[in-house]
C-alpha cells in the first residue's frame, strides 16, 4: 500500500474513532451500538493498514547496481579485433556479457555462445 492510501486509511480510522466516541457518550442504546460499530470498523481499518505495511516490508526488494570500471594491465597492452570461433565474424563490445564472473560471447551472426578465455601471459 502506498503512503497516500496508508495515510487516508489511518485518517479515516481516526475520524471513525472520534465519531464513535461521540455516539458512545450520547445516551441511548441505539447510539451506543452505532458508536461501537464505528469504533469496530476503525479498528479493522487500522489492522488492515498495519498488516499490509508488514506484508510490504517482508517482500524482497530488487536492487540494480551498475558500475563504471576501467581496467588496465601491468604491461604493454595491445588492442585486437575479436572474432567468433565458429564463423570468424567480427565481434563487438555489445556481444560480450559478464555471467557469474566469466565473460560470455554470443555471436550475432551464427548464434554461437561460448566463454572467452584469456591466454596465459608466460
Amino acid at each position: 500500500m502506498n503512503r497516500i492510501a496508508y495515510a487516508l486509511v489511518i485518517a479515516l480510522a481516526v475520524f471513525l474513532i472520534l465519531l464513535g466516541g461521540i455516539f458512545i457518550i450520547a445516551s441511548g442504546i441505539e447510539n451506543i451500538v452505532t458508536g461501537a460499530v464505528l469504533v469496530g470498523i476503525a479498528a479493522l481499518l487500522i489492522f488492515f493498514a498495519y498488516r499490509s505495511d508488514k506484508i510490504e516490508a517482508s517482500k524482497p526488494k530488487l536492487i540494480n547496481q551498475t558500475f563504471n570500471v576501467k581496467m588496465g594491465g601491468s604491461g604493454q597492452l595491445e588492442q585486437k579485433q575479436l572474432t567468433c570461433r565458429s564463423c570468424g565474424a567480427p565481434l563487438e563490445d555489445k556481444d560480450l556479457k559478464v555471467v557469474q564472473g566469466g565473460i560470455m560471447v554470443k555471436c550475432p551472426y551464427c548464434g554461437s555462445i561460448y566463454a572467452l578465455e584469456e591466454a596465459p601471459k608466460w
